[in-house]
């Protein structure tokens, strides 16, 4: 089973390479739960039955997404399983592979191989008015999902990559994390907001919804930018600028309704 998590597309695309490679069957992290499965209320952690498990998500300030990491909280896996990971980043993983492999550690489990996938950062338009992507770095990323997934039909064991450095552990500190987490922040824009619904349905978290004729962004924001990206009107702005239609990003081979989820 390969669980993913994603919000413009470059983890979904790396997860499909490796389904398509491996036969294992694809379903998003938030699916993978029944719907009022929480521990938090008092309810059991939902086990895994799958004996190979594929992690693929984001880098988010150098560590595990919460989303994912609240994903992990509410499941367990068979301590025998093994488990690999591939990660999408922009730049540096920083820690994330290494926390992960805690995370996993402390559930009596352990990530057997994981590696990072360097493609496109989707936070870049936020900050920076002239954008230019290369997109050669997704093609280079398919190719080492192929070399990925053969590796994992052979049960290839490689913790190389699981490294640990003093800056991605500063980038990953709760100060440092909030203050991007401000910067990062996405609102709705009245002026261009149509009201289409897209944001509502493409959210992997499920913390957008439509009151009365209003787009409402909750709390529970994981700054995947989904939303921003993928409104092609320009109705969500990320710490109060609209990214210009022109450099908006999601992966091209990743359509809006291949994230549209239940």
């Amino acid at each position: 089973m390969i669980l993913y998590f994603s919000g413009t597309g470059n983890s979904l695309s790396v997860a499909r390479t490796l389904a398509e490679e491996t036969g294992d069957s694809l379903c998003h992290m938030a699916d993978a739960l029944p719907p009022a499965g929480n521990p938090g209320t008092g309810e059991a952690p939902v086990m895994m039955p799958a004996r190979v498990i594929g992690l693929v998500f984001p880098v988010y300030y150098n560590d595990v997404p919460d989303a994912v990491k609240e994903f992990l909280d509410k499941v367990r896996f068979d301590p025998s399983s093994y488990i690999y990971a591939a990660v999408t980043c922009g730049g540096s993983a920083g820690n994330t592979l290494s926390n992960l492999d805690r995370i996993l550690q402390r559930r009596g489990c352990r990530l057997s191989y994981g590696r990072p996938f360097f493609m496109i950062a989707n936070s870049t338009a936020t900050w920076k008015r002239q954008v230019t992507y290369d997109y050669g770095r997704l093609e280079t990323a398919r190719r080492e999902a192929r070399n990925m997934a053969a590796a994992v039909r052979s049960r290839t064991t490689d913790r190389s990559a699981l490294r640990r450095s003093l800056t991605a552990t500063v980038m990953g500190s709760s100060l440092s994390r909030a203050l991007m987490k401000g910067f990062l922040q996405p609102s709705v824009n009245p002026s261009a907001c149509v009201h289409c619904g897209i944001c509502v349905r493409v959210c992997p978290n499920h913390n957008i919804t439509e009151r009365e004729g209003r787009i409402v962004l909750g709390s529970h924001c994981t700054q995947c930018l989904a939303c921003a990206h993928w409104c092609p009107h320009g109705g969500i702005a990320v710490h109060g600028r609209v990214i210009p239609k022109e450099t908006r990003y999601h992966h091209p081979d990743i359509s809006l309704q291949d994230m549209f989820r239940r």
